[in-house]
Formats: C-alpha cells, sequence, structure tokens
C-alpha cells in the first residue's frame, strides 16, 4: 500500500477519535428555519425562486448524507433524473449527458468558469465534493448568458466561501473531515481553515483521498489505484459598501495506476494496457465588483481567469504521453435595474467574453492535436415583470464568433446568433404557468475537426485498425427549444408550517447539424460527422413536500430522441427514470434516516447499422435502493456530523445504456468536526 494511503488512514482514524470525544462547543453554523423557496442564480443570473422561473432546474446542497459521502463531483449528480453518469467508477473517466446530449452539449462550470478537456475518453470535473457548497442543474438550451456548448443545459458548481462556515459571532474556525467507503476501497480527509477580520474573509481548505479497486454488482472487480489531492485558497476584501475585490487558487492532482481507457470495467489487456497517469489542474481567478447601493443601474462584476490541465501518462508500449490545455480569458458583465416604480420593472443584465482555449500534445500523445479556439461574445437580457398583472417575462439574445487554428488546414471562422423568450404567469400564489423558447450552439471541438489519431485496434481478423479521419469542415451544431410548463405549491397542507411542490414541463427541441461519431467498421475510419436534423422531445416532473415529520421528493425524466432521416436513436438518450427520496427525522433525537431509491425503464434504442443490426444492445430495466442514517450533534457534541449510507443495498447488478457495469454494495461513513 503507498505511503499517502496508509497517511490518510491514520489519519481518518484520528478524526474519528477526537470527535468521539469532544466536549460542548458552538455549533459552527446556525440552524436556519424552514424556507419552501429554493433559489437558483444560474438560471438568469440573479437570484430567483426556482419554482418561478420559466425553466426546469434542481439544486443540490451539500449538506445531506448522500450527498457528503460523494466519491467524485459527478456522483452528486447520480440521483437527479435525466442525467447519466457513464464510465466505469474511476474518476477520471467520468462524463454526464442530459436532455439528449453528451459531455460537449452540456456547460459546466466551477464558480462560473467553463471546465471540460477533450481527451477522448479522459474526463471529469475535477475538484473533491469535500470543497462544493452546492451543485445547480438548469435543464434545456441556456446559450444566452453562457455561450457555447450549453444545449442539452448547464451543470454549476459552487465551491465553499468562508462566510458559508462563520457563524456571525465568530472571526475563525476549523472543519475536519474523514470519510470512506467499500465499493471503491477508499478513504479520505479533509482540512478546512476559515476566518475573517475586519473587511477581509478567507479559506484554506486541504483535502486527499485514496480510491482502490473497484467492486461492481454482483461482486465482479476491476483494477484501479489512485491518489487524489485537492487545494483551495479564497479570499475576499470589502473595500467599502461599493467595491469588492476576490481571488481564489484551485489545485487538483490525481495520481493513478489503471487501464489506459478508464471508462472500459475491465482489468488491463494487451489491447488496453496498464498505465501510469497523473492529472493536474490549476485554476486562478480574480473578480472585481463595484456595486453602489444607490445606483440601480449599475453593479459591475468584472472577472479574469485561467486554467491550465495536464493530462500525463506513460506505459510500457509507447513511453511517455503528454496533454496540456490552456484556457485564459476575462468576463465583463453588469446588472441595471430600470423602471422600477413603473408599469414594468426590467432587470438587465448585459456583457462580454473573450477566452482563448489552446491544446499542446507531446510527440507521442493520440486524440489530442495541436490547435487552439478563440470567442468573442457579447449578450443582453432584460427580466420583466409587469406590476399590475402576474405576468414576467424573459427576453434577450447574445452572439458569438470563433476561430480556430491548426497547422495543417485553413482557419476556421463562425457565428451565431442565440436567442430567447420567456414568458411565466402566476394567476394565484399557488400555480404558475410558463413557456419558453429558447435557442442555443456548440462550436466543435478541437478534437472533433482535427484528430487523425487511431481509435481502436482491428475488432475481428481481417478488419482494419480504425483510425479518427479529421473533419475541419465540421459544422457548429445548433438547437431550438419550445418549452411548456406548470406548477403548483401549497402551504399547510396536511400540517402546519407544511410546503408542498409540484412542477411539470414538455419540451421539444429540433436540432441542426447535431454532431456524432459515424464509425466505420470495415472501412477503417471513424470520423465526428454532422447530422442534418434531429428531434429531441420529453418532460420533467417534479414533486417536492417538506414538513417537521418528514419530506419527500420525486422527480421523473422522460427523453427520447431521433435522426429525422433515418429515425435511428440519438446515442445518448437515456430511459425513463424515476427518482424518490423520503426523509424523517427521529423525534427527540439529533438523528434522521431516509431511503433513497432509482427505477429505470430498460433501453429502446432503435438505431441500426446497414446489415439491420442492432448497434446498441439493450439493457434492462432495474431499481437502487440506498439506506442512510445521519447525525446533526447538539448539546456536548455540537459541531459534530457522521452520516452512514448503504448504497445499492440489495447489491443489484444492473448496467448503464451503455452496458457498464454499475457500482455494487457500497457502505459509506463520514465523520466530520468543526469548531
Amino acid at each position: 500500500m503507498s505511503q499517502p494511503s496508509i497517511l490518510i488512514k491514520f489519519s481518518l482514524l484520528a478524526v474519528a477519535i477526537s470527535s468521539a470525544c469532544v466536549s460542548a462547543q458552538e455549533k459552527t453554523q446556525t440552524n436556519e428555519g424552514r424556507n419552501s423557496e429554493v433559489l437558483t442564480v444560474y438560471a438568469t443570473g440573479n437570484e430567483r425562486d426556482s419554482f418561478t422561473l420559466p425553466v426546469m432546474s434542481t439544486v443540490i446542497k451539500n449538506n445531506n448524507a448522500w450527498s457528503e459521502t460523494a466519491g467524485s463531483a459527478s456522483e452528486l449528480l447520480r440521483h437527479v433524473p435525466g442525467i447519466s453518469i457513464s464510465g466505469a467508477g474511476r474518476t477520471n473517466g467520468e462524463t454526464i449527458s442530459m436532455r439528449g446530449y453528451s459531455k460537449n452539449g452540456i456547460l459546466t462550470l466551477v464558480d462560473g468558469v467553463r471546465q471540460g478537456t477533450d481527451t477522448g475518453h479522459i474526463d471529469s470535473i475535477f475538484v473533491d465534493p469535500l470543497l462544493i457548497k452546492q451543485v445547480e442543474v438548469i435543464r434545456g438550451p441556456s446559450a444566452l448568458l453562457y455561450g457555447s456548448g450549453a444545449l442539452g443545459g448547464v451543470i454549476a458548481y459552487d465551491t465553499v466561501d468562508a462566510s458559508d462556515l462563520l457563524p456571525k459571532n465568530k472571526q475563525g474556525g476549523v472543519r475536519i473531515t474523514g470519510l470512506g467507503n467499500t465499493a471503491q476501497h477508499s478513504q479520505g480527509l479533509g482540512v478546512t481553515a476559515f476566518g475573517r477580520h475586519d473587511n477581509l474573509d478567507g479559506l484554506v481548505a486541504l483535502s486527499a483521498r485514496d480510491k482502490g479497486d473497484i467492486r461492481y454488482g454482483g461482486g465482479y472487480r476491476a483494477q484501479n489505484d489512485e491518489t487524489i489531492i485537492n487545494l483551495l485558497s479564497k479570499g475576499r476584501w470589502l473595500i467599502d459598501d461599493s467595491n469588492t475585490l476576490s481571488g481564489q487558487f484551485r489545485y487538483y492532482h490525481n495520481n493513478t495506476n489503471q487501464p489506459k481507457n478508464p471508462q472500459i470495467p475491465s482489468n488491463p489487456t494487451l489491447a488496453n494496457v496498464e498505465t501510469d497517469r497523473t492529472t493536474t489542474q490549476k485554476d486562478v481567478q480574480l473578480t472585481y465588483q463595484f456595486d453602489p447601493s444607490d445606483l440601480q443601474w449599475i453593479n459591475l462584476k468584472t472577472q479574469a481567469y485561467y486554467s491550465e490541465v495536464d493530462i500525463n501518462a506513460k506505459t510500457e508500449q509507447k513511453g511517455f504521453e503528454g496533454r496540456e490545455q490552456k484556457t485564459y480569458g476575462v468576463k465583463l458583465e453588469n446588472r441595471s435595474q430600470i423602471g422600477t416604480y413603473n408599469f414594468a420593472s426590467h432587470g438587465l443584465t448585459y456583457g462580454g467574453e473573450v477566452y482563448k482555449q489552446k491544446q499542446s500534445p507531446s510527440q507521442h500523445a493520440e486524440s489530442f492535436p495541436q490547435a487552439d479556439i478563440r470567442f468573442m461574445s457579447g449578450w443582453v437580457q432584460d427580466e420583466i415583470t409587469l406590476r399590475d398583472l402576474p405576468v414576467s417575462l424573459i427576453l434577450g439574445t447574445r452572439f458569438d464568433k470563433y476561430k480556430s487554428q491548426n497547422d495543417r488546414y485553413d482557419d476556421i471562422t463562425a457565428d451565431k446568433w442565440s436567442s430567447k423568450g420567456a414568458m411565466s404567469i402566476t394567476p394565484t400564489d399557488w400555480s404558475m404557468l410558463y413557456t419558453s423558447y429558447s435557442q442555443a450552439f456548440r462550436a466543435p471541438t478541437l478534437g472533433e475537426m482535427y484528430n487523425d489519431a487511431k481509435h481502436f485496434d482491428a475488432p475481428f481478423p481481417g478488419a482494419p485498425t480504425n483510425y479518427w479521419r479529421p473533419n475541419p469542415n465540421l459544422k457548429p451544431e445548433t438547437n431550438s427549444t419550445t418549452e411548456y410548463g406548470f406548477g403548483f405549491q401549497f402551504d399547510d397542507l396536511l400540517s402546519n408550517n407544511d410546503n408542498l411542490k409540484i412542477k411539470a414541463a414538455h419540451f421539444n427541441t429540433r436540432a441542426k447539424d447535431y454532431i456524432d461519431a459515424d464509425v466505420s467498421i470495415f472501412q477503417g475510419y471513424t470520423q465526428s460527422t454532422n447530422i442534418s436534423r434531429a428531434t429531441i422531445w420529453g418532460w420533467d416532473v417534479s414533486m417536492s413536500y417538506q414538513s417537521k415529520f418528514f419530506n419527500w421528493d420525486l422527480a421523473y425524466n422522460h427523453t427520447k430522441g431521433k435522426d429525422n432521416a433515418t429515425n435511428a436513436s440519438i446515442t445518448s438518450i437515456e430511459p425513463d427514470t424515476l427518482t424518490n427520496r423520503f426523509d424523517v427525522p427521529v423525534p427527540n433525537t439529533d438523528f434522521s434516516v431516509g431511503w433513497i431509491s432509482q427505477f429505470t425503464k430498460k433501453t429502446d434504442f432503435t438505431k441500426h447499422d446497414r446489415f439491420n443490426r442492432p448497434t446498441h444492445r439493450q439493457q434492462a430495466g432495474y431499481g437502487v435502493n440506498d439506506f442512510y442514517l445521519r447525525y446533526e450533534g447538539n448539546a456536548a457534541l455540537k459541531g459534530l456530523t457522521t452520516s452512514f449510507v448503504l448504497s445499492n443495498a440489495f447489491d443489484k447488478t444492473y448496467y448503464s445504456s451503455a452496458g457498464i457495469p454499475q457500482e455494487g454494495r457500497n457502505a459509506k461513513v463520514l465523520v466530520s468536526y468543526q469548531w
């Protein structure tokens, strides 16, 4: 066993012992009264009640048993219907799909900055879940505020701030967390120090995890060895009532020994050789905000950012392979409140952004061409609220222009307009209706345009080795989505201070130049191509009931998609999914117990090859159940939090829609103490 693994285990034991011996301390976070509003920021760029907005969104707060014990940032999304987490359980092989789009069609943000690498089978969100405060999922096209890539929606991670941890009467504190799980043979430790002094506040957080072989449902195991280190440093200076300067540095390092393609659930083979790989990401952000309280027309935020991802691999067969991706840019955005007391008030959001992304491979690196792409964009959005009518509108448009460069081909330049119009009506205080029309686009990735590396070896005797074929003429894909929805909410329905919310939406997306991969086995090539027209449609339904006796959340997703020319299924479509979460506070104690379940229908692919053979194996439906116990200390144990989760409690053997076996029974534990 590696030395970092031993250190983590001893540290985890120390946390458990010290937490058991704590004396009365002040609790780190004050208990808040129940508030039925769930606030979202990323849907419109402004803090709004998600129920009243003309969009389907989910807000995941990292303050419950199943989120606190998550093994990766992507795992926080595992119980969100309509989102599929693909991969074999290895951290740097996880990808996401939603509303008919895979990772390239879903924009992922961390603290407002776009994430992701174009490295074939190597991808993830490179941040430890211990550092995450909450996640917002915005479904549907979101290009108006976020630009290229937001075809299926936006997934936005927010890391923790010092203000989230500091009670009003405290100037500083420390939080220590230890955790582990059995299915990934994982142990972890996190330490966060935070404080404030006069008009300054900040934090430093360090976390480490060690992950071993992965156990799937039914007992099958696959080789894996990971040691992950995360560092987050944040600071904020409240210069005066109008000016704020903040900055952060985020560092991620994953040292692994695993098969070269981490998304395949197997031990190393001749075709998928054993690989020593390091993945390092360094992110720097600097933000200045000017928000004078006496001027409603100005709330200016300027953000400069830099991100560098280095993925280095070494095998006996090929030696060293290095991949480096750098992204740097500047974003300016202002918010103006106009006509507050007139017939219609306007909340304007407008700004611009420029950024560049550059790829630099080493000599032996595959599927990572030397190239760069530059973006320039500008946008304006108007949130209109009618004073005397229960109607609100969102109108806006955005212009994006990009230029990609590669030494072997002519420069490629293209531009796109993306617009949005939405209306919500609240005829009563317990009901709402909405409709929206949204457009989005995605520029082809550098790999999709320029990749010419080997894709895979000959699949059977007589077949040629398969190589990627470049397609510099690949068009940007676009879509337009019409969505209709309604919602109901009731207070004091079954008991005092309870709340019931129901919200549902039907969406229909018409995609143009949808980018997909054409795999020609007998011709020996794979090429990214445009599907002329595709249609994606479905339903999102959610229900939430909160009371002092129990909390119950239900959500359902139904998504279908097809190539209009052939009626073949789109590969990123997931089967119908129903998710249930039931949480019960144990009376007169500081414990709560819960049940989380996910029920998924069998797949229904209709895609066939030229010989009329199915190109995707149909997968059976399944139901998976998790149970948890959580304790949040009081009195002599204030500041102590413990969570125990039994995931896939019945050790169900099941497969993703891509045919990848999923994690088996997993006992997870977390012990955290803050003072």
